[in-house]
């Protein structure tokens, strides 16, 4: 009840906005992008680190449709690693604050901005008419497209985010086909992950599953205490390594899964998101939430098996072949709720769902142990 009234009274704020914003509209000048025109693009992405993971595709459309042109990416200090060795983005500047953004961007002489936030909100469209670029393009919501002079694509239902973003840049006429996410390692990284993980004791020749038992909102976890037992199962019934991968914020979810293995699991935390990127890369499979690891883990090509909550679907889910998103739909769904006092979306799914289409993907992975198949199509979804 509570969800359905808060959805209402954001469609009346939505609508209300529109109409106070309908004047700019109607005044508002839509440019025609010439050719050869754009010699400096700014990338807005400055967010979390699966939204930059699942933008990846857009900077090699950016680079073949605008060779010539100087392509900035708008980072935030939580995910501008992610970018690090793309050879596509020229300079990766890290967001911090309004103030230093308006002195430092609007100095470089952007010939177009880009926001790609799928999002009601209009503080991101404000940074690209800030920006002081010529054009600017982002999704058209709720009249945040005031800010914008180059006409763009409606937000449509049943997309994947990745879908979204090619679709937005489409309209300046780019080339997007067999654009799909990618990062970038360099050869010192994955000799870094080799000896890194030796030295922990794990020998990679033999099948390793990396878990992730985080994620950014609570919401989007699923009980530490059944990470646990499955890590548990995993390594007793399917003889496999599990590395347990943490950041800073969930020595709690360590500790319970720590109690329920002991020295059964490999323990990696307080790394860095390039470090992970590097472990990432040594591993078989992903077991984990909806959250940034799932979709580093989907780009570099490891098979998945993750669960979703309140997330929107298909939105948010690893792309790509060979996952497995584990998912339970209600009433509620999805409510996209960073707190819930019921959580049940999550707690419905059980330790046989997770295992189950645990051996599911190590079936398939141990009949093609000797290469991984790439990534290229959407997930499939079990909803029950």
């Amino acid at each position: 009840m509570q969800y359905h009234l808060k959805h209402t009274l954001k469609e009346i704020y939505l609508r209300i906005r529109k109409v106070l914003l309908f004047p700019f509209l109607i005044l508002r000048r839509i440019e025609a992008l010439e050719e050869g025109e754009i010699k400096s693009i700014l990338f807005l992405r400055h967010d979390r680190v699966g939204d930059m993971v699942l933008s990846t595709p857009v900077f090699k459309a950016l680079k073949r449709s605008f060779p010539d042109a100087r392509l900035t990416v708008l980072a935030s200090e939580r995910n501008w690693e992610v970018i690090k060795n793309n050879s596509n983005i020229d300079e990766t500047v890290v967001y911090r604050g309004l103030y230093r953004f308006i002195k430092e961007m609007r100095n470089k002489g952007f010939d177009l901005t880009i926001d790609p936030f799928n999002t009601y909100e209009l503080k991101q469209a404000l940074l690209s008419y800030l920006s002081g670029a010529r054009y600017r393009i982002g999704f058209e919501q709720a009249g945040r497209e005031i800010f914008f002079n180059i006409k763009g694509p409606k937000l449509q239902p049943a997309k994947h985010l990745v879908e979204h973003i090619l679709d937005l840049v489409g309209y300046l006429r780019c080339d997007v086909n067999g654009c799909e996410p990618e990062l970038f390692l360099a050869d010192e990284e994955v000799q870094w992950a080799s000896s890194f993980l030796l030295n922990k004791g794990i020998d990679t020749s033999k099948l390793t599953i990396a878990i992730h038992p985080g994620g950014h909102y609570e919401t989007q976890k699923w009980p530490s205490e059944r990470v646990g037992l499955v890590a548990k199962k995993i390594v007793e019934e399917l003889k496999a390594n599990v590395i347990i991968l943490a950041g800073p914020d969930e020595k709690a979810i360590l500790d319970r899964i720590k109690q329920i293995c002991g020295s059964d699991v490999f323990i990696i935390s307080n790394i860095s998101i390039r470090q992970v990127m590097a472990v990432l890369a040594r591993c078989d499979l992903f077991l984990g939430n909806n959250s940034g690891p799932l979709h580093i883990a989907a780009a570099l090509g490891l098979p998945t098996v993750s669960t979703m909550g309140p997330t929107v679907t298909p939105l948010w889910l690893p792309y790509g072949e060979n996952h497995i998103v584990l998912r339970k739909e209600l009433d509620c769904s999805p409510c996209t709720k960073g707190v819930c006092g019921d959580h049940s979306c999550m707690n419905l799914i059980t330790i046989s769902d997770v295992f189950e289409a645990l051996k599911s993907q190590i079936t398939r992975i141990r009949s093609q142990r000797k290469g991984r198949v790439a990534a290229h199509k959407r997930a499939k979804t079990i909803t029950t």
